[in-house]
């Protein structure tokens, strides 16, 4: 069966730490349109759908290029409301056949063209159930994490120990944001984006935006990104 991807931008207006994140303005544009410009330079993307609560949201959406099925239902716009949810909705409420689901967070704008190439190879390659991209967390590791009981300090991680030297701690990976690849039937079956052969698409160190702070370093970054 040919591999038909469908991109799913979700974009949810009630965020607490940064007030409209998802239309914060980096270089004149909103994450939104970042996001739908960098998945309408990739060949393999035709059908892009945003995925909001806000008429402002999916307006910007909309004159930018990208698809709606119109507002998200109110269970699915408030602060416990899951990414993978409206996923599910999502793919429940198209009228299409698709093979796959690339959710692309707005939040985590930086991604390049040999980012999306590298996942339809890893795709065409392995088959996968998942692909899902990451970066290396160095510090803290959570080896060194705590949590304090009855007032003294215990290992967050059950048996492990501060104390390691850090070339001796097994590498662990963190979630970027910046893609989330799966194939329609294991969404609907699995309802996680971890099914159980999910893969790892490694990156470089990038930046998740969820504050005043984070924002204003993305902006720091972004003419360096754009210059790759």
């Amino acid at each position: 069966m040919a591999i038909k991807i469908v991109t799913l931008i979700p974009a949810r207006s009630g965020s607490k730490g940064l007030p409209d994140k998802n239309i914060a303005k980096i270089n004149g544009k909103t994450l939104i349109e970042h996001t739908i410009i960098s998945a309408q330079k990739v060949d393999f993307l035709k059908d892009i759908y945003i995925s909001t609560d806000s008429k402002q949201y999916e307006d910007i959406a909309l004159s930018c290029g990208a698809s709606s099925l119109g507002l998200r239902k109110k269970s699915l716009s408030e602060d416990h409301a899951k990414s993978i949810d409206v996923a599910i909705d999502f793919i429940q409420s198209l009228n299409e056949n698709f093979t796959h689901l690339l959710l692309l967070q707005p939040t985590s704008p930086f991604r390049k063209m040999k980012d999306y190439t590298s996942l339809l190879t890893i795709l065409k390659n392995q088959n996968p159930s998942s692909i899902v991209s990451v970066e290396k967390l160095e510090e803290p590791h959570p080896y060194k994490l705590k949590v304090i009981e009855n007032g003294y300090l215990k290992p967050f991680i059950n048996n492990s120990s501060s104390e390691i030297p850090r070339q001796n701690l097994p590498p662990v990976y963190k979630l970027n944001g910046c893609f989330y690849l799966i194939s329609i039937s294991s969404l609907l079956e699995s309802k996680t984006f971890f099914p159980v052969n999910t893969v790892p698409y490694i990156m470089p160190p990038t930046i998740n935006i969820d504050s005043k702070l984070d924002l204003q370093f993305a902006e720091f970054l972004a003419s360096t990104h754009e210059k790759n």
